[in-house]
C-alpha cells in the first residue's frame, strides 16, 4: 500500500494548523512589530529594526496574501531601514514590489497607482539613481497619459519629482559617493535638508519647466490643499536659488509665507518652514564624496566646524572654521564647500533677513592606520 498520500495528507493538515495559529496572533503580532520596528528606526537602530519588520511584513502576507495592499507601509519602513544600513538592492525590491502590488489592486494603467511610483521614484533619487528616477516619474505620467489629463492634479506630484531630482543631483560631484549617515544637523536657527548622492546633473529647462507646469496646476486647482500650494511654492523658489537668482526665488517665497499665515488649514509644519535657513545647494567635496561608510570595519572619523551667517539673498558670509580634526587641506576643502552653499533664508514678517550663527560640522571617515 502506497504511503505518500497520507504523508501528504498530515503535512497539509500541520500546515493548515500552523496557518491558522498565525492568523489568530497575527493582528496584534504585526501591530507590536510593525511599532517596534518603526520606533527602533525612527531613533537610528535600522539593524535592530529590520527583522521587527521582517516579520511584520511575514504576518501581514500570512493574513492577507501576497498582493494586499495592508503591507505597502510595512514594505516603506522595511525599504528605509534597508536603505540606511546600505542593503541598497533588498530595499529596491521591495519598492518595485510595492508597484506591482498596487498594479495588481488597480490596474496597470489606474492613476491610483501614481503614488506608489513616484514614491518609487523618490527611492531611487534619494539613493542617488537619478536616471531611474526621472524614468520613473515619467512612467508616472505616462499612466495618465491622454490629452485631456495632461492638466490633471494628479500628475503634479510626478513634475514635481522630475525637477527634485534635478536639484538633488546638482549638489554632488560625478564621483559615486559612498552613503554616509547625515551629519550633525544645523545649530542655533538652521536645519539641514541632506540626500545620499551619486552623479551631477545640472539645471535644466526640462526640470524647470516640470516645476511650472505642476505650479499652474496646483494655483488652478481649487480643491488643492494648503500644504501642496505651500511645497510647491517653495520648491520653485529653491529652483532659483540653487540657480543664484534670489531675485527670481524671492516673490515664491514670499507668496508661500503669506500662504503659509492665512490658510486656514495649513499645517504646523508649513506655517513654520520658512522660519530658518534650509540648506538647498552644496558642492559636495571630493573628500565627503570619496568617504567610507560610517559603519564599515576599521574606520575613523574626522570632522570640520563652520560658522556662518546665511543672508537675506541666501548666500554664506563671514564663514569661519571654528573646530577640525582633519589635514588643513581637507578642512579649507570643506570651508571652501560650506561657503559656496545656497539656502533658503530665514523670514520675518513676510521679508528674508540675515540669520547668524549657523554652525554645521560636517563629518566623514577615512580608514584608520594600522598599528
Amino acid at each position: 500500500m502506497d504511503r505518500r498520500p497520507h504523508r501528504y495528507a498530515i503535512r497539509a493538515a500541520v500546515a493548515a494548523i500552523a496557518i491558522g495559529f498565525t492568523l489568530c496572533a497575527s493582528a496584534d503580532e504585526r501591530a507590536e512589530a510593525l511599532a517596534q520596528g518603526k520606533a527602533l528606526a525612527a531613533a537610528g537602530h535600522h539593524e535592530e529594526a529590520i527583522p521587527l519588520l521582517q516579520r511584520a511584513l511575514t504576518v501581514t502576507r500570512a493574513e492577507y496574501g501576497l498582493f494586499d495592499l495592508r503591507q505597502q507601509d510595512v514594505l516603506k519602513a522595511l525599504a528605509d531601514s534597508l536603505t540606511a544600513v546600505d542593503r541598497v538592492p533588498e530595499a529596491q525590491e521591495l519598492m518595485l514590489y510595492r508597484v506591482r502590488t498596487a498594479e495588481k489592486a488597480y490596474g496597470e494603467a489606474n492613476p491610483r497607482v501614481i503614488p506608489a511610483v513616484c514614491e518609487l521614484g523618490d527611492w531611487f533619487s534619494e539613493v542617488g539613481m537619478f536616471l531611474q528616477a526621472r524614468m520613473t516619474y515619467y512612467m508616472a505620467l505616462n499612466i495618465v497619459g491622454t490629452t485631456d489629463s495632461l492638466e490633471a492634479p494628479i500628475i503634479v506630484e510626478p513634475l514635481r519629482g522630475i525637477a527634485r531630482t534635478r536639484m538633488r543631483a546638482e549638489s554632488y560631484p560625478q564621483s559615486k559617493l559612498g552613503r554616509r549617515p547625515t551629519p550633525a544637523a544645523w545649530t542655533k536657527m538652521g536645519v539641514v535638508s541632506a540626500t545620499p548622492r551619486n552623479e551631477r546633473a545640472t539645471l535644466d529647462q526640462e526640470g524647470e519647466e516640470a516645476l511650472k507646469r505642476a505650479l499652474r496646476i496646483v494655483e488652478a486647482d481649487p480643491a488643492a490643499s494648503p500644504q501642496t500650494r505651500i511645497e510647491t511654492l517653495i520648491q520653485m523658489g529653491d529652483w532659483y536659488q540653487i540657480k543664484k537668482l534670489p531675485r527670481e526665488a524671492l516673490p515664491y517665497y514670499q507668496r508661500a509665507w503669506q500662504l503659509s499665515r492665512t490658510a486656514p488649514s495649513s499645517s504646523s509644519s508649513a506655517s513654520t518652514t520658512l522660519n530658518v535657513p534650509v540648506r538647498v545647494y552644496y558642492p559636495t567635496p571630493q573628500i565627503v564624496s570619496d568617504a567610507l561608510p560610517a559603519h564599515a570595519a576599521e574606520v575613523q572619523s574626522h570632522s570640520v566646524q563652520v560658522e556662518f551667517t546665511v543672508a537675506a539673498d541666501g548666500s554664506v558670509r563671514d564663514a569661519r572654521i571654528v573646530d577640525h580634526d582633519t589635514s588643513e587641506r581637507h578642512a579649507q576643502e570643506i570651508f571652501n564647500a560650506v561657503r559656496a552653499a545656497r539656502f533658503r533664508p530665514k523670514f520675518v514678517d513676510g521679508q528674508a533677513v540675515d540669520a547668524k550663527g549657523i554652525t554645521y560640522r560636517e563629518v566623514f571617515w577615512t580608514s584608520a592606520p594600522h598599528e
